[in-house]
């Protein structure tokens, strides 16, 4: 997918079927309008080793991310499964190549590339989710972002990621803050 874009990218992980903050997240999608929202997989399900988020509610997780799926590019989360992209209006991808704001964007859930274990070309920006801890940093010449998770946080912020034509920032979902932005 390759586009010059003039509005932000949105970027979040991990909703694991929490309505409260996919609703949160979408009406900050729905203010700022974004040309595109980067979702990094595990959009509906918690898995067994998580406690429910608030207000869980995977049918309608799916039904608030159909609604905004002519924006949405998915990568598949290690909770997705096949029965995920028959309810979703939008595809569901392993690994997504991306062209925004004159950079090449590898994008994925994290759970068999990751920073670790990059993919052989992973372009200018390597996005991932899965680890729920929020990571922005720039490694050489490779910008590294995790928005964390916007439901089940394993760091202190319910957190997402907004890239323009400036650079990208981790922002606090509950209070818009900025958490880290590396500039472009």
């Amino acid at each position: 997918f390759r586009s010059k874009v003039m509005n932000p990218i949105y970027i979040a992980s991990d909703i694991h079927g929490s309505l409260y903050y996919a609703k949160l997240f979408f009406e900050k999608v729905d203010k700022a309008n974004p040309f595109k929202v980067i979702l990094l997989g595990d959009c509906y399900y918690n898995g067994a080793r998580n406690a429910p988020p608030k207000d869980y509610s995977p049918k309608d997780v799916v039904i608030l991310l159909n609604a905004h799926a002519d924006k949405i590019i998915c990568t598949k989360g290690n909770c997705e499964s096949e029965v995920d992209q028959w309810v979703s209006e939008f595809p569901i991808v392993d690994m997504a190549s991306l062209y925004f704001f004159d950079k090449e964007i590898t994008a994925c859930h994290g759970h068999h590339y990751g920073f670790d274990n990059l993919p052989k070309h992973p372009g200018d920006i390597f996005l991932q989710g899965h680890t729920h801890v929020g990571v922005l940093e720039k490694k050489g010449d490779l910008i590294l972002g995790n928005p964390g998770s916007v439901s089940l946080p394993k760091d202190e912020y319910h957190s997402y990621m907004v890239m323009d034509e400036k650079g990208i920032e981790l922002r606090d979902l509950l209070t818009d803050e900025v958490l880290k932005s590396v500039p472009f």
